[in-house]
């Protein structure tokens, strides 16, 4: 399992702040900037910069950091910038996990394919625990 933290526009002065606290490797980091061409989703000049993905190893754990520009991710509150990763092993594993925390729960990005994992959803569940469903 592992961690995620989402910030407004502070991943990048998070990751700075947490190597040195944890004494890690430099974090793997990818911009909005770097995410593939999409003549029909172009990204706007104003978060080419910001952090769309990042891992950070604390200890033996994946803590996974981004930015969450508005429009195109849920507002951050404090208290839902932390959501917990679960990377199932096959297609059938992701879509049971994820469904069966959605029901009475909200989803808040459908599982599908992307262009870094072969399925990849967001949602909260039943309790307001956000989670991240990865297959890669």
């Amino acid at each position: 399992m592992d961690i995620y933290l989402h910030f407004s526009d502070q991943a990048t002065e998070a990751i700075a702040f947490y190597e040195t606290v944890f004494k890690t490797e430099p974090a793997q980091i990818m911009t909005f900037g770097q995410m593939p061409h999409d003549e029909e989703h172009p990204v706007d000049e104003n978060i080419k910069n910001l952090v769309m993905n990042s891992n950070l190893k604390i200890n033996d754990t994946n803590v996974m950091i981004s930015d969450s520009p508005e429009g195109m991710a849920p507002p951050i509150v404090v208290g839902n910038n932390v959501a917990l990763v679960f990377n199932a092993k096959t297609a059938d594993e992701a879509s049971n996990i994820f469904q069966q925390l959605a029901t009475n729960g909200t989803i808040l990005l459908p599982l599908e394919k992307t262009f870094w994992a072969d399925l990849y959803g967001m949602v909260k569940d039943q309790y307001g625990v956000n989670w991240h469903i990865n297959l890669y």
